[in-house]
């Protein structure tokens, strides 16, 4: 990198979110080699949908619940410049008062003691929603219908029919919805499109990608399978519990992304149900695709080879999984370092002569100062319950840009691989149901 190059990259990483923005601008009219790790990559590499000053118009954010994800949400918008915090709703008025505490906390504007009374409020602009999936249909259609611009927090639904509803009324409605797939605009992430749709690594032949968590870490077992009240809401098939929903979503998505919404030509799924509850424990799926061209080489750059490509992919709630994914190339290996789902280090390994031969580089991302001070976590030192939350920001520096720019979709991670990835996790339950 030369010296110009190296004062915007340390300018930026001062200046936070917008520094990045602006270092996006700059570097995308310099010339990059494919392959390089030393060139910064602008933070949405989709087509060039969303600039900077996209991102610039001041957006006003209500929160409808304000559990554990939502304070780490909270925080992450301190670095996002443009981004208001504006009002907090829980779901009855006699839960209001937990909506005041966090609204202290954070320094949001104001608080309302139903969504609909959030909803009914003129000056939010965009919903960030982390209630309990099994109502996503509800809440999302009563969002929409207010005519507000949405994220949804991870699974989209509990299943491809109701994500299909709310997608058809989003597009109908005109409104901006996204579900929440923070990797996806993680810098890490796409620095690791970048280099694929580049064919740093050449023709994909594969991605293997897993995310897998110990539920019993933080929540309880049921003592009555048949009681949805009782134990970790996660062990209930009911009320969508279970791996592919929880922590499926992640390495799915990290399989389509050499590949976008297009669909596998084969899936097959096994894994293990927990006999009391019949939740999904964990899962394997294995997808195959073939070559776009139907078997002719494609012009695309990093595109699959006429042979085609496999996709390896694991999720569990049973056990912790060392969390890498792996994008496998016939000209080396892009390598998103755990924590994969939010990752902040990044190897490329381009492959040399002879087996097992490649040179190797790495890059590590910063995450941005906050513009003020993140709140702690209740009762403890740290400012974020989970790993890398910090990240959050950059999905919500993304969304600000899409709504200001006029998208109702997210370039990063389209309604069409949601609804795809929902399909697959409706295949995988069958799969293993039959087995």
């Amino acid at each position: 990198m030369d010296a110009a190059a190296t004062r915007l990259k340390a300018a930026a990483v001062c200046a936070g979110v917008a520094g990045l923005f602006a270092l996006a601008s700059e570097v995308a009219r310099r010339r990059r080699r494919p392959g390089a790790l030393d060139a910064p990559t602008p933070l949405d590499v989709r087509l060039g949908l969303t600039t900077l000053a996209d991102g610039r118009k001041p957006l006003r954010w209500a929160f409808l619940s304000c559990g554990r994800v939502a304070h780490d949400y909270a925080n992450a918008l301190k670095c996002v410049e443009g981004a208001v915090l504006h009002c907090v709703a829980t779901r009855a008025e006699k839960d209001r008062g937990r909506a005041q505490a966090f609204a202290a906390l954070h320094g949001f504007a104001t608080t309302a003691g139903t969504y609909a009374a959030a909803l009914a409020d003129e000056d939010v602009d965009v919903v960030y929603l982390s209630a309990m999936h099994s109502d996503r249909v509800a809440h999302v259609t009563q969002i929409l219908e207010a005519g507000k611009h949405c994220v949804v927090e991870k699974p989209f639904a509990c299943n491809l029919a109701d994500g299909k509803k709310i997608v058809d009324l989003a597009r109908r409605r005109k409104v901006f919805v996204m579900e929440g797939m923070w990797t996806r605009c993680f810098p890490a992430v796409e620095k690791a499109r970048e280099l694929v749709d580049a064919g740093a690594i050449g023709a994909v032949t594969a991605v293997l990608s897993d995310f897998g968590f110990d539920a019993a870490d933080s929540g309880s077992y049921p003592a009555d399978p048949k009681d949805t009240t009782s134990g970790d809401p996660i062990y209930h098939k009911a009320i969508g519990g279970g791996a592919l929903l929880w922590a499926g979503p992640y390495p799915i998505a990290a399989g389509f992304l050499p590949f976008g919404a297009t669909k596998p030509k084969s899936v097959a799924a096994a894994g293990t149900l927990d006999p009391n509850t019949g939740v999904d424990l964990s899962c394997s799926l294995s997808l195959t695709y073939a070559n776009a061209a139907g078997g002719a080489p494609s012009d695309r750059p990093g595109a699959c080879p006429p042979r085609g490509a496999t996709v390896s992919l694991y999720t569990s709630i049973d056990a912790e999984t060392a969390e890498t994914t792996t994008y496998v190339g016939q000209k080396g290996r892009v390598v998103v370092l755990p924590p994969a789902h939010c990752p902040t280090k990044l190897r490329l390994e381009l492959k040399a002569a002879g087996r097992g031969n490649a040179s190797v580089s790495e890059v590590e991302y910063a995450f941005p100062a906050p513009s003020r001070p993140f709140a702690p976590v209740a009762g403890g030192d740290a400012c974020f319950h989970y790993p890398n939350s910090h990240g959050f920001c950059y999905e919500a520096a993304a969304v600000q840009r899409c709504v200001n720019a006029g998208l109702t979709e997210c370039p990063q991670y389209t309604l069409d691989e949601t609804l795809l990835a929902l399909d697959l996790a409706d295949q995988a339950k069958m799969h293993m149901a039959a087995a």
